[in-house]
C-alpha cells in the first residue's frame, strides 16, 4: 500500500506579524501606540488581533497581543522587543527584532501556525516546522519559481496611470523589475533545459 504524502506547512499558509509592517504603519515610534490587525484571505476575513506597542526610552519595550484563538481561547501575552546596534543607514543607529516567547530567537517575523495559539518563530515548532516555499521546490524546477515570481511583482508593483518612464529614460521600479525579468528567463531557460 502507498504511503500517503504530508505536505508541509509554509510560512504563506500562516498568520504573521511582521517588524516592518509595523514600523510602516508608525507603532514602533517611542511611545505608546494601540491598534487592531485583521487577515483576510481571499477576502474573507480571518482573524483579528489586539495590538499594543511599549517602546519607551530606558525602559524593556515589548509588544501585547490579545486575542481569542479557536473561538474559545483568549490570549494575552507580550513580546519582547530588542534593540540591536546597527551601521546601516536610515537604521538610527539600532534595530528591532521580536523576541520569540518559546525559544527566545530573535526574529523580524513571527507566525501562528492553524492549530497552534501563540505567535512564534518558524523554527518554534519541532519537527513539523514552518518552511518557505522555495525550500519545497525540487531542484529541477527550482528556477521557475523565480520566472513566476516576476509576474506576481509586476501585478503589485504597476499600477493604472504609474509611470514607466521618465524624460525618455525607465523609473528605478521598471528598470528593477526589468533586470529580474531577465535573470529570471535566464534562469527559467536553464531549468528548462535540464528538464529536456
Amino acid at each position: 500500500m502507498p504511503r500517503l504524502p504530508t505536505f508541509p506547512t509554509t510560512t504563506d499558509e500562516t498568520q504573521r506579524l511582521e517588524l516592518a509592517y509595523l514600523r510602516r504603519a508608525g507603532l514602533l515610534r517611542p511611545g505608546r501606540h494601540a491598534t487592531t490587525l485583521r487577515w483576510s484571505c481571499r477576502g474573507q476575513p480571518t482573524g483579528s488581533i489586539g495590538l499594543e506597542a511599549h517602546i519607551l526610552p530606558g525602559e524593556d519595550s515589548y509588544l501585547r497581543l490579545h486575542y481569542t484563538g479557536n473561538s474559545a481561547t483568549n490570549y494575552d501575552y507580550r513580546v519582547e522587543l530588542e534593540a540591536v546596534a546597527s551601521n546601516l543607514p536610515g537604521a538610527g543607529g539600532h534595530r528591532l527584532y521580536m523576541i520569540c516567547p518559546q525559544t527566545r530567537r530573535r526574529a523580524t517575523v513571527l507566525y501562528r501556525r492553524s492549530g497552534t495559539g501563540v505567535f512564534a518563530h518558524r523554527l518554534a515548532y519541532g519537527p513539523a516546522r514552518l518552511y518557505y516555499d522555495s525550500q519545497l521546490e525540487p531542484k529541477r524546477l527550482r528556477g521557475l519559481g523565480k520566472y513566476f515570481a516576476v509576474e506576481r511583482e509586476w501585478e503589485k508593483e504597476y499600477r493604472k496611470g504609474r509611470k514607466t518612464h521618465y524624460r525618455g529614460k525607465p523609473t528605478h521600479w521598471y528598470a528593477r523589475l526589468l533586470k529580474r525579468q531577465q535573470q529570471a528567463a535566464a534562469v527559467a531557460a536553464g531549468a528548462l533545459q535540464r528538464l529536456l
